[in-house]
């Protein structure tokens, strides 16, 4: 297991606990510690188990820079990627996630976990009933444009140790969309699946990175990003440009505007409203700004069309994925 840490002393220690309560023994947890200066490094320091292993960063390197280090120190053939505000939901977390992946094909380059209907969003809960339990490099693709960052949260994650570094590590210049854009392309080279096998508790709290990450419309132009360079690929083999922007539109620009209008309409300002319009109305995607807009009133804001664009765009992607195949 990898632990990169920084300011995290309020939850820290439940998280190691976590891990030292495991029934399965055969286990390793590498912590690396980016700097911290509330507590952190003296609590890491007193940790006597031989099976962690605590570093000490001498510089920041930011959270994916963190995670590339301790993935080059790992030992073991996979490995389970905790938050240092997360923890193992009980001490059969580890035994369970050891039976899944021996279940799985050897070229499994990752597994998200906790992947359960239980979802307020109704994205989310037909992506749960949509999504194959192995998905293909043919198919990945696509499954990330039209739903995001499947894996979510760090911590839903383990991952075949040698496939990070050969897929090219986490890029260290994308802070707030490395994960989203890291996934995506391993997806590319290698199938991966999804469970509903419980592992990790994602804890959920003010002061947790998908918070304090885009306060102020940081993500957006990264976002932008991942997003564009999925619908260029996704283009390129075929798929409809029309559904593909009006997904993009309705999924990503509508959702960022519809946060930029609430914190304008509470006084905080149009600072976040002015970078969707910088970024994502200027996005190989957009429509255009005047189009854009008239797509978020009639989604409603994005909370429409979600699910039947989706659909369309799957039902889509099986025919030309079959044409190609068949021609190819």
């Amino acid at each position: 297991m990898v632990m990169p840490t920084y300011n995290g002393m309020q939850f820290l220690e439940q998280a190691v606990d976590s891990v030292l309560a495991q029934s399965y023994q055969d286990w390793e947890l590498l912590i690396s510690d980016d700097g911290s200066g509330d507590g952190t490094r003296e609590y890491l320091s007193k940790i006597r188990d031989a099976r962690v292993r605590v570093y000490f960063q001498p510089q920041n390197l930011g959270i994916f820079g963190n995670l590339n280090f301790l993935f080059s120190q790992v030992s073991h053939e996979i490995t389970q990627i905790l938050c240092q505000d997360d923890y193992l939901v009980d001490a059969g977390a580890l035994e369970r996630l050891q039976e899944r992946w021996s279940t799985m094909p050897a070229e499994t380059a990752f597994l998200r976990s906790n992947h359960s209907l239980d979802s307020n969003s109704v994205l989310s809960r037909y992506e749960a009933s949509a999504l194959p339990s192995i998905i293909v490099p043919d198919n990945s693709d696509l499954f990330f444009f039209i739903f995001g960052c499947i894996p979510g949260n760090l911590s839903n994650v383990s991952v075949r140790s040698d496939a990070v570094k050969e897929a090219g590590w986490f890029r260290t210049d994308l802070p707030y969309a490395g994960d989203f854009e890291f996934w995506s392309r391993l997806g590319r080279w290698r199938p991966w699946a999804i469970a509903s096998v419980p592992v990790t508790h994602v804890r959920g709290h003010r002061g947790q990175a998908s918070v304090t990450l885009n306060r102020k419309g940081e993500l957006i132009a990264q976002a932008r990003e991942v997003v564009e360079s999925l619908y260029d690929r996704l283009s390129e083999q075929g798929h409809s440009r029309r559904l593909l922007r009006l997904m993009a539109t309705v999924n990503y620009t509508s959702q960022h505007r519809h946060r930029g209008l609430k914190e304008a309409i509470r006084g905080k300002g149009n600072e976040y409203l002015g970078i969707v319009a910088l970024e994502m109305d200027a996005a190989r995607f957009s429509f255009g700004a005047a189009v854009d807009w008239l797509i978020y009133f009639g989604s409603l804001g994005g909370k429409m069309w979600r699910v039947p664009l989706a659909k369309q765009l799957l039902k889509s992607g099986s025919r030309d994925l079959m044409k190609r195949n068949a021609t190819g």
